[in-house]
């Protein structure tokens, strides 16, 4: 990572946006317009308000600037498709041509669950075989704690909530209250500090003809358009002819907005290798703030953080006063995996604004994160009362349904939030779909329906 030496110093009225786009300039990261409230809460946890007249490095502001949501096995149906459509006919091909080496990188792999499990899957395709394949994986995040506590490879109870006993058992071991990756699997992954939004990528071995795969989910929806456009560009760039790089579906508008197209693998939205149309080329510098997708929704509450751990707000700071404060007071929480606090004060929201839709939906994917299906089925139940035309509610609902072996209920939500989306213009965001489009997420619609029940 990269930063400079200047301190933050924040000046009278317009510090905030003054400190925003220095983080665009030197991160990368996007907290204008709307963000402007979380990077508030950002400041609090690091004991800053905008009037403050101290310094900061701005390496010093970069943990509570970055989430950590992650989990061992997240997303089964993006693995499944990963496996079947990916991995296993890659490895057949490789086999057959007397070729067995693979290359994968894992960026923004936060604190190393997607890289662990990229690892462990592997070694379920490949079995005793594995040993006679050359694997070169990488993971990269730009918080150093994340990757210190990555490579530690000490993970709690709430890291393997996707996960079997059985699989657990199979690459880790107990430590005091938690389990850590057994030596022989630590060794095999090479974690490293990067910055996605700068040009430097000298991170990837410049001896690796290209990676087959590389993942990098749920972090473009943080970035500038700018270093978004920056990052898929360096990221394709270093794909095999017949590598692919991975998205989270919800990003597919904002990599198709850059100018790169894809398909949808399970939750996934894939890019091949030179697969992108003909892209704008990307303003000399920052010159305004970066525009919000119409309908802004939360991302889905953070699992807590084992280390480093979280300062306390400063005594200064001054308390929630309104709807967007508590919104922003609530989302901070549940990224700290404070799901019962994030629940009051998406309730404090509600309160101050009973119409508004976001404290609701946020109030349910809490819920939905600290295991309560039928609480948060109630939430969606009123949400649906005020806002009908939302697509992103009954297919929220009939997730939950299924995980409560609920068949026939999740059935009829899917078909409902088909339903809501017949005659959408294709391209047409979806409200609370973090800039998911009616097409893709008609497409998940669809997948839900071939799930097991």
């Amino acid at each position: 990572m990269h930063t400079t030496d200047r301190p933050i110093v924040p000046e009278h009225h317009d510090a905030s946006m003054a400190l925003a786009q220095r983080i665009a300039a030197e991160l990368g990261l996007d907290f204008f317009d709307s963000r402007q409230a979380r990077l508030r809460s950002a400041l609090q946890q690091a004991r800053l308000t905008t009037a403050d007249t101290g310094t900061l490095p701005l390496a010093t502001l970069l943990p509570h600037l970055v989430v950590g949501e992650t989990y061992f096995q997240r997303d089964p149906e993006t693995w499944q498709a990963l496996q079947q459509d990916i991995l296993q006919p890659l490895l057949q091909r490789r086999s057959l041509a007397g070729e067995r080496s693979l290359r994968i990188w894992s960026a923004a792999c936060c604190t190393g669950e997607e890289a662990y499990t990229l690892l462990f899957c592997l070694a379920d395709l490949l079995g005793p075989a594995l040993d006679d394949w050359q694997l070169t994986l990488l993971a990269t995040d730009i918080n150093p704690a994340f990757i210190a506590h990555a490579q530690a490879g000490w993970y709690g109870d709430y890291a393997f909530r996707q996960s079997t006993p059985a699989w657990r058992g199979r690459y880790f071991s107990r430590a005091g209250k938690g389990w850590r990756v057994t030596p022989p699997w630590r060794s095999r992954i090479r974690f490293a500090v990067h910055n996605l939004a700068l040009h430097d990528y000298s991170v990837a071995d410049p001896a690796v003809q290209g990676y087959d795969l590389i993942l990098c989910r749920n972090v473009l929806m943080y970035l500038t358009p700018l270093a978004t456009g920056m990052a898929l560009q360096q990221l394709q760039a270093r794909l095999a002819p017949e590598g692919i790089l991975l998205l989270a579906a919800a990003e597919a508008g904002l990599a198709q907005a850059a100018g790169f197209g894809g398909r949808l693998l399970g939750l996934g939205y894939g890019i091949a290798h030179e697969s992108a149309a003909v892209r704008p080329a990307p303003p000399p510098a920052l010159a305004t703030p970066a525009p919000q997708p119409p309908h802004p929704s939360p991302p889905r509450p953070r699992k807590p953080q084992v280390e480093p751990p979280v300062l306390p707000v400063a005594a200064s700071a001054p308390p929630p006063a309104t709807y967007e404060d508590y919104l922003s007071q609530a989302q901070a929480q549940a990224d700290r995996g404070e799901l019962g606090a994030a629940g009051a004060s998406c309730q404090q929201a509600m309160q101050l604004a009973p119409l508004r839709l976001e404290a609701y939906w946020l109030l349910a994917l809490t819920l939905d994160a600290a295991s309560r299906p039928e609480a948060a089925l109630a939430v969606l139940d009123k949400l649906a009362y005020l806002a009908p035309e939302l697509a992103m509610v009954p297919y929220l609902a009939s997730q939950l349904y299924l995980r409560l072996g609920q068949a026939e209920q999740a059935e009829r939500q899917r078909q409902h939030s088909l339903q809501v989306l017949a005659g959408q213009d294709e391209q047409t965001l979806v409200m609370l779909g973090d800039g998911m489009s009616v097409a893709q997420l008609r497409q998940l619609c669809l997948g839900l329906g071939a799930q097991p029940t």
